[in-house]
């Protein structure tokens, strides 16, 4: 048995490396969602809204995490978070 690598292994080792570690990646930002917190403050006091009116949605804010298209949660927000809501304490993701 020849210790070096085929071509072909190469190229797969190449492909399946940047694969797996994108999984991994994945994996580990869907297990960050499922341990944040929702925040204190009360949604009247940020002025939540479940739909946006001005094209800004809690999908698209820093602190919103969960689904996109269910009730997620914000670290700053309490309670279920519309992802098409909005507040005065949005701010884009960056």
């Amino acid at each position: 048995m020849s210790d070096r690598l085929s071509r072909k292994s190469a190229i797969i080792n190449l492909i399946g490396m940047p694969l797996a570690a994108a999984a991994a990646a994945s994996v580990a930002g869907v297990a960050d969602a499922a341990t944040m917190k929702s925040g204190t403050t009360p949604p009247k006091s940020v002025m939540y809204v479940e739909k946006s009116t001005n094209g800004k949605f809690c999908k698209g804010c820093k602190f919103y995490f969960g689904s996109t298209t269910k009730a997620g949660g914000c670290t700053i927000v309490s309670g279920p978070i519309a992802p098409q809501g909005y507040c005065v304490a949005y701010a884009a993701k960056s």
